[in-house]
């Protein structure tokens, strides 16, 4: 199996068991608004094509809103890139070696890569003390990314995808916090797997 599958497979199973242990919660609404920037680095696979795994940084920035006790409705803004020298070169016919900043050898047939989506996502929560909670989040990413092969285009597409994320918050009384988190993103032929950190605030 994939390890992208694994990665979503993982985070819906989370996703679903946080919703249902908060079907029958019943705690006060909080600070209703929330933004929050998040950055990480994974890894992308492209028709089945693995990058080295830690070859793609991305940025997360949100903002979600509280509708009920643990329960928000989310909007946010992706970007994604390569973050590595991604360097491909033809040994002969259609065969290629492709080598990072690490000199680490992966199977993409690609040296550029961009990702951008909005985000619209529904997210709970399960609080594990005062300050301590664990969250996750499911919705659709509407996407459109590129990838080039020594500067030809070999891929330009836009759609809707899964977004799937579940994480670790910390949260100060002053409203600022913390958090950890695995983000998955399917978007058609391309999965972007990533561990992110960040910090948020909430009023």
């Amino acid at each position: 199996m994939k390890r992208s599958n694994t990665l979503a497979t993982l985070l819906l199973t989370l996703s679903a068991s946080t919703f249902s242990m908060n079907a029958f919660a019943n705690t006060e609404l909080e600070s209703r608004h929330t933004v929050g920037l998040q950055n990480g680095g994974g890894g992308i696979e492209y028709k089945g094509k693995d990058t080295d795994g830690e070859g793609v940084g991305l940025s997360y920035l949100y903002y979600n809103y509280q509708f009920s006790p643990s329960y928000y409705l989310e909007v946010g803004l992706v970007g994604a890139a390569d973050i590595d020298d991604w360097e491909c070169k033809e040994k002969s016919g259609n065969s290629w070696d492709c080598f990072s900043d690490y000199d680490n050898n992966f199977d993409l047939q690609a040296d550029n890569f961009e990702y951008g989506a909005v985000v619209l996502a529904l997210k709970t929560d399960l609080s594990l003390s005062k300050r301590n909670r664990l969250y996750a989040k499911v919705g659709a990413a509407f996407y459109d990314y590129k990838i080039d092969l020594d500067h030809t285009r070999i891929a330009d597409e836009s759609g809707t995808g899964l977004f799937l994320e579940a994480g670790w918050e910390y949260r100060w009384d002053n409203g600022f916090g913390l958090n950890a988190s695995l983000q998955y993103q399917g978007a058609g032929d391309l999965d972007i797997d990533t561990f992110n950190v960040g910090i948020s605030y909430a009023f």
